[in-house]
């Protein structure tokens, strides 16, 4: 059985809010929405907003590429891909993974790894217990987790800021940027292996974990 079409008024952006279903939010070249399970499609003029709600069903939904997105969610996975716009994701347990965005990334989980391939923006990813790896940022990058692991790869024109506890920090620079490293950790081990200069700010710090910055 295939899905159901909905309209999407210029403007509007998709939020969709699940207990534990699954989502799947995919940008292609088309005008309308489909979603499947099939569902009706509710609008709210004032937060410029077609949403969609869900308890235990997985939801896939295809808009057009570009299309802002919010989902928030307690356990159930999340995955976005295939080119848009901006993206927020709030998750209590959830894996999420975000293919390309055009414009910034806010992701914030307890418990679940966030990875994030292309950000076209800024982006954000807070976890308590995750890790977190960010392909490539073109803009400025927070990252913040307790116990996982972070691995960031930047464009070097904004400033980049990491903070770990135990886990272990790994920032790639695209070449040719020279960053301004302050690099903190109590125990781990501290490397820069690019020429410092002034071109943007990396700052990083874990008690535990060792930090490297290298070069793409």
């Amino acid at each position: 059985m295939g899905g159901t079409r909905f309209e999407i008024p210029e403007g509007f952006r998709l939020r969709i809010l699940t207990v534990s279903g699954k989502v799947f939010v995919t940008g292609e070249e088309r005008s309308d929405g489909e979603i499947d399970p099939g569902r009706e499609a509710h609008y709210s003029d004032k937060e410029h907003a077609v949403e969609f709600k869900s308890r235990s069903n997985s939801l896939r939904i295809r808009v057009p590429i570009g299309m802002n997105v919010s989902v928030g969610t307690v356990s159930g996975d999340v995955t976005l891909d295939g080119g848009l716009g901006t993206v927020k994701v709030s998750t209590v347990s959830s894996k999420v993974r975000v293919g390309r965005t055009s414009g910034d990334a806010d992701i914030r989980s307890i418990s679940g790894d966030i990875v994030v391939v292309d950000c076209g923006g800024r982006c954000r990813a807070t976890s308590k217990s995750g890790s977190i790896a960010l392909g490539h940022v073109a803009g400025a990058v927070k990252a913040h987790t307790m116990s996982g692991s972070v691995e960031i790869g930047t464009a070097g024109q904004d400033e980049v800021e990491i903070k770990t506890i135990s886990g272990r920090i790994e920032v790639k620079v695209d070449h040719g940027r020279s960053p301004k490293a302050r690099l903190k950790s109590l125990s781990g081990r501290c490397r820069c292996e690019i020429e410092p200069g002034a071109d943007f700010e990396i700052r990083a710090s874990s008690l535990s974990g060792s930090i490297e910055v290298q070069e793409r």
